[in-house]
């Protein structure tokens, strides 16, 4: 499968082309003298203007202007329009002036970069696991930002400077690199170093250069990469958003590392992803054969995790295609990646798959997660996937409005659908004179058929193949394709089995509508943590269960369904759930069985504690560590499949959050331990406590009145064992 160039490619009158047109608003919105700011700083010059802030100034520094690059240029040649080409060629020009004020190939805006990576060169593992420790926030995430914004600067929207200047930034890490051995650069994979192997695998395509391709093979995170060769699943446990690039990288790569990557995207959609397209909980990939933690969780699926799977999908769908990668494809995008953006702008980190929560939106200006930058390129990039070539066939893949100009079959195409409100499906052709080629049209694996084909009016047939149907005639200017698509009303559980199910219309999710109160930090702000729907979370002992399957369902308009209910009796009414904003919603439903009202009630028992809670702090799991400002080294990580902690081998700093000093109780959720153990707990305004944990007990509670703690310092006693910290919890 190949795909046309996206200049190839209009959206037209729907819900992708409005999303298209609010995400160019939003990024033609962005200050580029900000976000170019901090390269120019790194390079000893003056920035024109000062950093944003929020991701901006906290350690990632200029992580947002590489997606800003890619968006800029994707933009360009999703519309056609001049002003993303004008902005992207102005971001350039500073660029390039602060790599040539280097004069090494050196360009970032990691703060101390080039001293940081410099270390490198002949510092040993020590060095390597430094950058990867608590002093930096992902460098190696943060670089390839810049790698990949500047390579599509080139691919997409053809600046060959922009080809010169990653070039020159890769050479300056081979000169590194080549000081370090085997040991050490594979401790230095040991963090997230987002697709590094994909970005020089690219170089190397580009450039024809075998040191490129070395590298993308060096950058092979070992530790990830033998077990999916081995066909086995390792993935419980580790960060999403970490894996998932690596795994680009081998499809990228190719040869043997195809297969695992091949591997690792059956093992996500398969046994990993909900019925939005996306996976992981609170960032991590949880035990897959329990997915409780999706349902009670408020941090779901992340979005920078499904951008990432589509990339891995379009790898392998290019080298040898599969129907269930476009399904998969199409799932993705019609429900994760449509639903991730606002209407009136805004980008979304969590989508909560818990019943009756929500999700915020990023604010412009003030808000620069990971999610705010591979959103700005999502909505870009949706008309990219609607159209195709396989063999010597012109492949229609999605079912989405939208115009091509297919230059190489002389002919265009204007593609017209209205799924879910309208089930037909209409290509017209258009060009100077009669071309012969086969059309191919998608069948999808949720509709098993296309019906009432049609070639001009009358009925057709057309070759079957897995997953296509394909007619082949010599095309002339007016003719006209039509078909119908069954959107059946449908039910999916979660992966593991368990009894809560999802129901869709063909590829949509659907979701019913709730309340919109307390409905905190819809519109998110700067701080740390404004990316989570921190607002209370309603009991699930309420909720109304249902039979499975949709016996006695039954659809009540062009884009809405009503499902009968079992607890109580009623009915549920439901909308595809990417149109769906400002409101709390529920996906799955608590499918009928004996005591499953009582499992539910005994399910809120937790709530107390969450409600209680004024700030929380995960150790060993990477995001919330970050938010907190944990400093941990010589602690290192705990983890137990999807459970994580931290050995208090030294001490460990972090900062809690409570702006109106409402604190009262400290709660330290610990490993319980056959041994009695015991540490020493500070925090400014109060005397440094010793804190005593029983053999056995795994939660300890202290009374913090009236200095409510911030900087927290956990400190190990010398001769007494230490615990595992898991949890803190700030509670009134």
């Amino acid at each position: 499968m190949k795909f046309f160039p996206a200049h190839a490619v209009r959206l037209t009158d729907g819900p992708f082309a409005a999303a298209l047109r609010t995400d160019l608003d939003s990024v033609l919105a962005l200050d580029g003298d900000r976000l170019l700011a901090p390269f120019l700083r790194e390079a000893g010059l003056d920035p024109v203007a000062p950093s944003y802030g929020n991701w901006e100034d906290s350690g990632l520094d200029g992580h947002t202007a590489g997606h800003w690059l890619s968006a800029l240029a994707h933009l360009h040649a999703a519309t056609g329009e001049d002003e993303p080409l004008a902005r992207l060629r102005a971001a350039l020009d500073e660029l390039d002036r602060a790599q040539r004020a280097v004069g090494t190939g050196w360009l970032g805006g990691v703060p101390g970069g080039a001293a940081l990576f410099g270390s490198l060169r002949d510092g040993g593992i020590d060095a390597a696991r430094a950058i990867g420790s608590h002093t930096h926030w992902v460098p190696w995430y943060n670089l390839h930002k810049t790698f990949q914004g500047l390579i599509d600067a080139h691919v997409v929207a053809g600046e060959e400077r922009a080809l010169r200047m990653a070039t020159w930034l890769a050479d300056w890490w081979l000169d590194i690199a080549a000081g370090m051995d085997d040991d050490a650069f594979e401790a230095m994979l040991d963090t997230e170093f987002g697709g590094m192997n994909e970005a020089y695998a690219t170089l190397a395509r580009l450039t024809g250069r075998e040191d490129y391709a070395a590298m993308a093979r060096r950058f092979s995170h070992r530790a990830i990469l033998d077990p999916l060769l081995e066909g086995a699943d390792a993935l419980t446990g580790r960060h999403a958003n970490t894996q998932i690039p690596k795994a680009v990288g081998y499809a990228a790569v190719g040869g043997e590392l195809h297969d695992a990557a091949d591997a690792f995207w059956r093992t996500v959609v398969t046994r990993r992803s909900v019925v939005i397209g996306g996976n992981s909980v609170r960032e991590h990939f949880h035990d897959p054969g329990d997915f409780t933690p999706m349902i009670e969780d408020r941090e779901g699926p992340e979005t920078c995790n499904t951008y990432n799977m589509l990339k891995l999908t379009r790898e392998l769908l290019e080298a040898a295609p599969r129907p269930e990668m476009l399904d998969y494809a199409e799932r993705a995008l019609l429900n994760h990646v449509l639903s991730a953006q606002h209407p009136d702008g805004g980008y979304v980190y969590f989508t909560s798959m818990r019943p009756r929560h929500y999700r915020v939106y990023s604010t412009s200006g003030l808000g620069f997660w990971c999610c705010v930058g591979t959103g700005m390129e999502m909505q870009a990039r949706v008309g990219e996937w609607v159209f195709g070539t396989e063999g010597d066939a012109l492949a229609v893949n999605l079912f989405v409005p939208a115009e091509l100009d297919a230059a190489d079959f002389g002919v265009r195409l204007r593609l017209d659908a209205d799924l879910p409100s309208d089930d037909r499906v209409t290509v017209r052709v258009s060009g100077d004179a009669p071309r012969p080629f086969p059309l191919r049209l998608r069948v999808p694996g949720w509709a098993g058929r296309l019906d009432d084909l049609r070639v001009n009016g009358a009925a057709a047939t057309g070759a079957v193949s897995p997953g296509a149907v394909t007619i082949e005639r010599a095309w002339g200017d007016g003719d006209e394709v039509s078909f119908r698509v069954p959107l059946e009303l449908r039910a999916e559980r979660l992966p593991d089995g368990s009894a809560w199910q999802a129901y869709l219309a063909g590829p949509f999710a659907l979701a019913a509508r709730d309340e919109s109160g307390d409905l905190d930090g819809l519109r998110a702000d700067d701080s740390r943590m404004g990316h989570v729907a921190a607002g209370p979370l309603r009991p699930l002992g309420d909720v109304p269960i249902v039979p499975e399957g949709v016996a006695g369902a039954s659809r009540t308009g062009p884009a809405s369904w009503r499902v009968p209910t079992a607890d109580p009796a009623g009915f549920i009414d439901l909308e595809p759930f990417a149109g769906l904003h400002d409101s709390r919603y529920t996906i799955y439903w608590p499918i009928d069985g004996p005591g499953r009202r009582a499992q539910l009630v005994a399910e809120d028992e937790r709530l107390a504690l969450d409600q209680a809670t004024l700030d929380a702090l995960a150790f060993g799991e990477q995001q919330p560590e970050s938010d907190h400002a944990v400093a941990a080294d010589g602690s290192p990580v705990w983890s137990d499949g999807d459970a994580h902690g931290r050995h208090l081998r030294s001490t460990i700093t972090a900062t809690l959050r409570d702006p109106a000093s409402a604190g009262r109780r400290l709660r330290l959720r610990v490993l319980p331990s056959a041994e009695a153990t015991a540490f020493t707990l500070a925090w400014p305004g109060e005397a440094r406590r010793t804190v005593r944990i029983a053999a056995g007990q795994d939660v300890v509670e202290l009374d913090v009145a009236p200095a409510a703690p911030a900087h927290l310092e956990l400190v190990p006693m010398a001769g007494v064992p230490a615990p595992v910290i898991r949890e803190l919890r700030l509670l009134r």
